[in-house]
């Protein structure tokens, strides 16, 4: 059902349109409230350790979390991967789109001002006449139910929710720089490991050909410490690979194409990697205050969403009841252009629109749009309680893993001098090879873990630092 009314008016109508216009604007002024998500129980404090109240324990910092590893280059690695990874470029792109699309929904809360001009022209026999027509008009909804500002509220929520995934995005790209980094960085370690094996393995085959030699020793004696050496070229095999795939996910993660070539390898900031160790972590017992959770991009995500769809509801109930609209327009016409509106016109008119029969459509869109916030409430309550979870494994993982370097340290140290003394008992001829063959295999196998484990702590303190993170880098950290 629509009701159209239309009244010409001249002279000064033209105020009386505008003023109507401003005063039935203010009118239809509603508001959307928000979705308040119930209450989760979760702990004041994440911590990894027992709850010892001597233990010393710090909380991390959530912002530019790689600087904590104290290096320059990847530093550098980072923030060029800020700028140039194409995955996060096109995150960019998204937000800008989404702010287009809610600048769309928020110019329905202004009038659409058009302007008009046309010329024709008409033939009878002999004579010729033009006509010039002009006009300006517009037209605006009347908000009394929300409607329009409910649309403008959802496409607000929804360009914030995708600010969120792209922060998301960029704490990804740093996580997989650091993590590529000092990927390299350990494979360097690990090369430089297998060579000092390597020799001490050949070093030991020299002394036990010697022995075979003078009949002091088994050829079998050659044979295994021949093989224990082909299995370490193995390993050098398997880490030029993994070099090799950590270089090339760098160049992939920091938008680097030239580094994918093997002759990357010789660029300065690359063989950096053959000088340098895994860096050090502070091993004081780490917290996070649940507060943190609330900063993390996919809870804030997932809350955005929420309030997104909350909004979108708001404006399906809206769209049951009738639309007002309120149109004006100033028009003229003349043979001549410039007394076009010496002979003008206005008109003011109101519509309404009253739904009544759409076979339970707008019904069926605001059921849709119910289930649509059951459905993101029910996902924001699943997002905290995943992030709390990853936050409590990561600083689990943190303890362990820290434990497991300590225990892995101690062996090694006992390992080293077992292999001390068999060697030594080995070379004065009163030794067992096979003795000394498996506390050089302990060693060998200690030194692998060991590097393996400070690697996999390392990881988790990565893992770690972007569980907390807010992703939003070029925030200035605030000092607790």
């Amino acid at each position: 059902m629509r009701f159209i009314i239309r009244v010409p008016w001249r002279g000064s109508a033209v105020s009386a349109v505008f003023t109507a216009l401003a005063v039935l604007a203010l009118a239809g002024c509603a508001s959307v409230t928000p979705v308040e998500p119930p209450e989760t129980a979760l702990p004041d404090i994440f911590t990894g350790q027992n709850n010892n109240a001597g233990n010393e324990q710090h909380n991390i910092s959530s912002n530019r979390w790689w600087q904590s590893f104290n290096d320059s280059l990847l530093d550098q690695f980072i923030a060029q991967g800020l700028e140039q990874n194409y995955s996060l470029q096109a995150a960019w792109a998204r937000l800008a789109q989404s702010r287009a699309l809610w600048q769309q929904n928020a110019s329905g809360q202004y009038p659409d001002v058009n302007v008009s001009l046309s010329k024709s022209r008409s033939w009878r026999e002999s004579t010729t006449s033009d006509l010039w027509s002009a006009g300006i008009s517009t037209e605006y909804e009347l908000d009394f139910w929300g409607r329009v500002s409910a649309l403008d509220e959802a496409g607000r929520l929804t360009a914030l929710s995708t600010h969120a995934a792209t922060l998301t995005q960029a704490n990804t790209v740093a996580g997989q720089i650091a993590l590529n980094w000092f990927g390299l960085i350990k494979e360097g370690q690990n090369l430089a490991l297998l060579q000092q094996q390597q020799a001490r393995v050949q070093s030991a085959l020299q002394v036990i050909r010697g022995r075979f030699q003078r009949g002091q020793a088994a050829v079998s004696d050659v044979w295994q410490q021949e093989q224990l050496l082909e299995s370490i070229n193995a390993d050098l095999i398997s880490a030029e690979g993994l070099r090799d795939s950590y270089r090339q996910q760098l160049a992939v993660w920091m938008g680097h194409s030239e580094w994918l070539s093997a002759a990357a390898l010789e660029n300065s900031e690359l063989r950096a990697y053959q000088t340098q160790s895994l860096p050090q972590l502070d091993t004081t017992p780490l917290t996070v205050p649940v507060s943190a959770l609330q900063q993390r991009p996919d809870v804030q995500q997932a809350f955005f969403k929420l309030q997104s769809a909350n909004a979108s509801l708001a404006a399906a109930v809206a769209n049951r009841y009738p639309r007002f609209t309120l149109s004006a327009s100033y028009s003229g016409s003349d043979e001549d252009l410039s007394k076009v509106f010496d002979n003008w016109l206005t008109n003011l008119a109101g519509g309404l629109v009253l739904p009544l029969i759409d076979g339970g459509n707008r019904r069926a869109a605001v059921a849709q749009q119910r289930a649509a916030v059951d459905e993101n409430l029910a996902l924001y309550q699943q997002t905290l309680l995943d992030a709390a979870q990853e936050v409590q494994q990561a600083l689990t993982d943190e303890r362990q893993s820290q434990a497991l370097v300590v225990s892995l340290e101690r062996q090694l140290e006992l390992a080293g001098k077992t292999e001390a003394f068999q060697n030594n008992r080995y070379r004065k001829g009163v030794g067992d090879f096979l003795a000394l063959l498996n506390a050089q295999q302990d060693v060998i196998s200690l030194e692998k873990q060991l590097l393996n484990a400070r690697w996999n702590q390392l990881q988790n303190r990565i893992q770690l630092y972007k569980a907390v993170s807010h992703g939003d880098f070029s925030k200035e950290e605030t000092p607790s």
